[in-house]
């Protein structure tokens, strides 16, 4: 009888060890086939006191937040993850030492949390302003010498000029958040606050949208020229 019940007890043994080698292949196999959650860093500029450019009634930083909610949930709904440098009318002095300006020091909070999530791209998010009131449209740059940022600006600024009349170029430039990260990254200034029409479009919770799947769309194409098939 002890020699039946030590049989069975083996082969339960066996069998317990069988299932759980099966549910282990069969994890790595089902994790395989799920899509990838790729991580995106968006960085709506200024915030707190420092309320960047304004005009008509509009503060900059405000209409950054707005657009980095939209643009979070456009991602998020196409199966990214998204850190925020800020959710809220706060700037970012609080993740570094108190050393320095509160701009030194909010800046580099945004390259100290970009740099923690080692995220696919940063979307640093801005608005325009110039003297001359006709100048409008989305302009795109990236920090000058950087090739993956050349790349990913061009894109986004593609998709960008297909929703808007004026036509732009991606730019170079020498923003400290770009120059300071190590990974791809843009500084999207989505229109001049200084022009009438950009004004109104700022204030359109569905242009921004559209504006929004345009900067995941380019992010969407450079991600695929960069991964090997």
């Amino acid at each position: 009888m002890a020699l039946v019940v030590l049989v069975i007890q083996r082969r339960s043994i066996v069998t317990i060890c069988l299932l759980l080698i099966w549910l282990a292949v069969f994890g790595v196999v089902w994790a395989q086939l799920l899509p990838t959650r790729k991580l995106v860093v968006i960085d709506p500029g200024h915030g707190g006191i420092d309320g960047g450019t304004s005009g008509g009634g509009l503060v900059e930083k405000d209409i950054n937040l707005r657009m980095g909610h939209i643009l979070r949930g456009v991602l998020e709904n196409n199966n990214y993850k998204v850190v925020m440098t800020r959710t809220d009318d706060s700037d970012v002095t609080h993740f570094v030492p108190k050393v320095g300006s509160r701009y030194q020091r909010d800046l580099k909070g945004r390259v100290k949390l970009t740099e923690k999530a080692q995220p696919c791209g940063l979307i640093s998010l801005h608005v325009n302003w110039h003297k001359e009131a006709w100048r409008r449209g989305a302009i795109v740059y990236y920090q000058a010498g950087e090739k993956s940022g050349l790349m990913l600006a061009e894109l986004i600024q593609k998709e960008l000029n297909t929703i808007q009349e004026t036509q732009r170029q991606a730019r170079a430039a020498d923003f400290y958040v770009l120059r300071n990260t190590d990974v791809p990254g843009v500084l999207v200034e989505i229109g001049f606050i200084s022009n009438p029409d950009d004004r109104r479009a700022m204030q359109d919770h569905n242009w921004l949208a559209r504006q929004a799947e345009a900067i995941m769309n380019g992010l969407e194409i450079f991600l695929q020229q960069r991964t090997p098939m």
